[in-house]
């Protein structure tokens, strides 16, 4: 099976993206879709989000081409345990159609393919 990461993912009605791993660096970019999307954010608390540790948590950040840039159109996280539902999920729905349901399908394969590992 082929990772999420490893490919372009085409949305309904929007341009392709491509999905990676929330990093520390993303905080300015996942501050302005909050913009975008109406939400008041304090910088401390998003900057927390992007501090995860890989082996308990998965952040997962969808970007797509947008007016000739890289652009964060999404971001979603999940806890790596058993039985997990998102806890986070961020969409600038008006740009890419169907991009909820990427995060979250990809976040709960995630969870539930690490939670098969733990004993």
């Amino acid at each position: 099976m082929t990772s999420p990461f490893s490919r372009t993912h085409a949305l309904d009605g929007g341009p392709s993206v491509h999905l990676r791993l929330a990093r520390r660096g993303d905080l300015n970019l996942l501050l302005a879709l909050l913009a975008r999307r109406g939400v008041e954010a304090n910088a401390l608390e998003v900057l927390r989000l992007l501090s995860f540790d890989p082996a308990l948590r998965a952040v997962v950040c969808a970007f797509a081409p947008l007016d000739g840039r890289e652009t964060l159109v999404g971001l979603g996280a999940i806890d790596l345990h058993p039985g997990a539902d998102l806890d986070t999920l961020v969409v600038d729905e008006r740009l890419s159609g169907g991009l909820g349901d990427l995060l979250g399908h990809t976040l709960r394969r995630r969870a539930q393919g690490r939670s098969s590992h733990v004993a």
